[in-house]
């Protein structure tokens, strides 16, 4: 499998100026979840009161483009600083007929250039490694103050996906790894990104209150219906993360060149099972 040539356009990514390359969002397992059940947020119970949603760091728009075709009912505004991405996920949009989605280029980790309480949903998907852990607390306190007062802010991550193969774990690793040397994981020792178990009370300290969660599982192993696009979505993201691991120093080159190629031929296995537990956390302003 080999990603495609515009593989820079076709993943979120968030701009690390320390290391002077672009980081990309790592993980897309809920876009499968999405296209499958047709709901964007199977686990609200009022959803009828949702119609205004902030998706953050929206990347090219496929996520927020699907989710605004299954609830066309509701206004999603995706917020993105990649002026490439979002100038794809416009076009995307027109081109998929959608009007009710919107893609602004703004810092989505930054102070935010909205007016407070606009939102019904402040919705935030596999942002772990694109900021600081310790600049959580500040961006969930914007998250929140752009929520109306009864609004929901719903944080979804995954540690890290599972699977029976060499190169696929070596790769992870190489990630967590990484994204501990950069501060951007709530691991003790690099292991594992660690963000999971951390969201809950993050949000709580943001003053979310009646905080609640769901585990969920994406399969994605040979004859999954998941494994074509998460494959893909897997072999273009651990691609463009190559220069930020190299950068870091936890690999060479060579090393996670040859690693790749070998993880690609792992995935397109018979054999191939894998996995990935996600985590949707959410609570309500105040």
């Amino acid at each position: 499998m080999t990603p495609s040539s515009d593989a820079q356009l076709s993943a979120s990514s968030s701009s690390l100026p320390e290391q002077g390359v672009e980081f990309p969002r790592l993980f897309h397992f809920d876009l499968p979840r999405l296209k499958q059940i047709g709901q964007p947020f199977p686990e609200q119970t009022a959803i009828s009161s949702i119609h205004r949603v902030l998706d953050i760091a929206s990347g090219n728009g496929e996520w927020t483009i699907n989710a605004a075709q299954a609830l066309p009912q509701v206004q999603f505004a995706g917020i993105e600083r990649n002026a490439g991405l979002v100038d794809r996920a416009r076009a995307q949009a027109k081109e998929s007929g959608v009007n009710n989605a919107t893609f602004t280029i703004m810092d989505p980790f930054g102070s935010l250039d909205l007016p407070d309480g606009t939102f019904d949903m402040v919705n935030a998907r596999y942002i772990v490694g694109l900021l600081e852990a310790a600049a959580w607390p500040n961006t969930l306190q914007e998250f929140t103050r752009v929520t109306r007062p009864g609004g929901v802010i719903r944080l979804t991550e995954n540690d890290l996906p599972i699977s029976n193969t060499v190169a696929f774990a070596q790769l992870g690793g190489l990630i967590s790894d990484a994204i501990y040397e950069t501060k951007r994981s709530f691991s003790s020792n690099g292991q594992l990104l660690s963000v999971t178990p951390a969201l809950k009370r993050l949000l709580q300290d943001a003053g979310s209150q009646e905080v609640q969660q769901e585990v969920w599982f994406m399969n994605f192993s040979t004859g999954k219906p998941a494994h074509a696009d998460l494959c893909q979505k897997l072999s273009e993201s651990y691609r463009l993360v190559q220069p930020f691991l190299i950068r870091t120093g936890v690999t060479t080159p060579e090393a996670v060149e040859q690693t790749y190629q070998q993880m690609l031929s792992e995935m397109q296995s018979d054999d191939f099972c894998a996995g990935a537990f996600s985590l949707t956390v959410w609570g309500a302003k105040p």
